[in-house]
């Protein structure tokens, strides 16, 4: 049995070591494998298509494809500049919207020319050797609607390199975090581009791997940290925080996840603050689910033996999902409201993105397959 932890704000609830299967295990199907040599940053699903996006040698890219796997449509970006896509999400509209960071290229100087009285037989001409690849300053966001039409590029300055490791959208605006090197970094913009002020979030220590924006323009910020936020001193030896953004910007909730001696973090969440982590000691490693309220108080939690983080969503009625690994075998569980399981299948892989559309369906992307679940 689990060892029980205490129960305090900062920390999880007692877990459930011993969660109900209602259903047997059964495989899912695979609707598409993905060839060794293409690189996906991520996976979405909307009404109509599942999106996978990501970055080539030429330029970054996003596809739409059929339940059965087959492509609808490519978009290729072509920005003529040093870019890289991260991260994505839909808004309530079907618009695709990629983070990511750019800049504009630098020319290197070539050789002068040989003077002409130099050996110089063929007549070559001696000019720019090319360009190198500058910092990636510019944080990114490129729109592309839902039929593969790119619909506009906004970019917001910076001082350092940039990479945005999540972002979410509402009718209210869009949510970015994203890593620097002097700390994590919190942004917002409306849907028309226009960025909001930058937020500092810790220092080297923090990480913020995903965010959840809500309807009044707050944000809820998800990852690991050992610093102080609020005053919440560290439990364990890196814990996963929770922390609550104002449209100011400015930090008005921290929640810590630990335990003595642990590593904890969350890097999946669902918009009803379902959320996806994993804990890691010297003797165990944990796949760690939970759901809170909209105080950021748990009422549910369950682990389950893995190797990876949990990744999570949210389903159709009250159902919500959560995939994990354990050495290779991927297992998908079927939550009703109250955390109970009602079903469990299996897969092969690590889940990177599991996503939930009520018309189109379930999908499980590990990096080599996209499995797909059918929901009734």
């Amino acid at each position: 049995m689990f060892r029980k932890i205490a129960l305090l704000l900062s920390a999880l609830l007692i877990v459930s070591n011993t969660p109900l299967i209602a259903a047997p295990v059964a495989p899912l199907a695979v609707v598409k494998m993905i060839p060794a040599d293409q690189d996906i940053a991520g996976m979405l699903v909307g009404d109509s298509a599942i999106y996978l996006f990501g970055n080539t040698p030429t330029g970054g890219y996003v596809t739409a494809l059929n339940k059965d796997g087959s492509q609808k449509w490519l978009h290729s970006f072509s920005d003529l500049r040093a870019f890289t896509i991260s991260a994505g999400t839909l808004d309530s509209s079907g618009n695709i919207w990629l983070a990511g960071a750019s800049a504009a290229p630098i020319a290197i100087a070539g050789a002068a020319n040989p003077s002409p009285t130099a050996a110089n037989p063929d007549g070559v001409v001696i000019g720019d050797e090319g360009a190198i690849r500058p910092d990636l300053n510019n944080l990114t966001l490129w729109k592309v609607s839902s039929g593969g039409t790119g619909a506009g590029r906004y970019e917001l300055p910076l001082t350092a390199p940039v990479l945005p490791t999540s972002l979410s959208a509402n009718k209210s605006g869009i949510s970015i975090v994203a890593w620097q090197s002097a700390g994590s970094l919190f942004v917002a913009a409306d849907l028309s581009g226009k960025f909001g002020k930058p937020l500092r979030v810790g220092k080297t220590t923090t990480t913020l791997d995903k965010v959840v924006r809500n309807s009044d323009g707050s944000s809820i910020l998800l990852g690991s940290s050992t610093e102080l936020f609020l005053g919440n001193k560290a439990i364990g030896a890196r814990d996963g925080v929770i922390i609550k953004v104002d449209a100011t910007p400015k930090i008005v909730q921290s929640v810590r996840s630990g335990e003595k001696g642990a590593t904890r973090n969350w890097s999946s969440a669902t918009s009803s603050l379902l959320l996806g982590g994993y804990l890691k000691s010297k003797t165990t490693s944990l796949a760690t689910i939970t759901k809170f309220g909209t105080t950021l108080k748990p009422t549910w939690s369950v682990r389950y033996k893995a190797t990876s983080s949990a990744v999570v969503a949210i389903g159709s009625s009250t159902t919500s999902y959560a995939a994990y690994e354990n050495s290779g075998a991927g297992s998908l569980m079927t939550f009703d409201k109250n955390g109970k399981v009602t079903a469990t299948n299996s897969f092969q892989g690590q889940p990177i993105a599991v996503e939930f559309n009520k018309t189109f369906g379930l999908f499980i992307y590990t990096g080599e397959n996209i499995y797909s679940f059918i929901t009734k």
